[in-house]
């Protein structure tokens, strides 16, 4: 039988399957109150991360027409194919279960693999006039990450939007001189639609990052290639011949 034992507020929660009788879950409490116990620790996702990739999955498969299984399925099997592990479980009562990092990598990946499709991935919390929408980039594991990928889809990192969006200096370009000097590597970046880009110039970096949690990244010397493709207007002083090799 899988099941978990869960200290909540100073009370010990037993977990078991909703599908076993009530005979065979109090001879196993009677069991538990007259023997030892042994502690095995296992590396395995949390509660919350299983109801998390749920809820990704549900959301994601209602915006392209699949069931959330059906989607969670999809994912998986991309996700464990491009990184060469077996197929796991996302239940924590389950031998199979993957490990915490795991999970959060498979987070990120669902996350990512949303932006990289143009679908802006909100998640929807509660009921009624109790219901709350998230964005993606409020759960996202690795923020950064998040960031980047905005930046190479050309989507706003507040809101998800894909049209007249700015690459936007978030440190001052006259730090610099002025944008004929910049060459993408000297002050960090983020991309927002011209709504938030406005917002960014009359609140201010500190109050912009504390409202949203978000701030620019440094970029690397391929990510600047990448983005010249993206932003051929940008990146002036960036000269390609002037880095040679791999420059990741």
């Amino acid at each position: 039988m899988n099941l978990e034992l869960i200290e909540e507020n100073g009370k010990i929660s037993l977990y078991v399957p909703s599908n076993k009788p009530l005979k065979e879950i109090y001879n196993l409490i009677s069991k538990l109150q007259s023997s030892e116990i042994d502690v095995v620790r296992v590396d395995r996702l949390s509660l919350d991360q299983m109801k998390l990739i749920w809820v990704l999955c549900k959301e994601y498969g209602e915006l392209i027409g699949y069931t959330p299984i059906e989607m969670r399925e999809i994912l998986e099997n991309e996700f464990c194919s491009k990184r060469e592990i077996e197929y796991f479980s996302i239940s924590p009562f389950k031998r199979d279960a993957c490990s915490l990092d795991t999970a959060t990598a498979f987070i990120q990946f669902i996350i990512e693999h949303s932006i990289n499709q143009d679908y802006n991935l909100l998640i929807h919390e509660g009921k009624g006039v109790n219901q709350r929408i998230k964005h993606a980039r409020e759960v996202v594991p690795d923020i950064r990450k998040y960031v980047l990928m905005c930046l190479l889809k050309k989507r706003c990192a507040v809101c998800g939007k894909i049209h007249d969006i700015d690459l936007h200096h978030w440190d001052s370009v006259n730090t610099i001189g002025g944008y004929e000097h910049d060459n993408g590597l000297q002050t960090r970046f983020i991309s927002l639609c011209r709504e938030h880009h406005t917002l960014f110039h009359n609140i201010g970096e500190k109050e912009f990052s504390n409202k949203w949690h978000l701030e620019g990244i440094w970029l690397s010397v391929n990510i600047v290639k990448e983005l010249k493709k993206v932003y051929p207007n940008h990146f002036k002083a960036f000269k390609e011949e002037n880095y040679g090799g791999n420059n990741g």
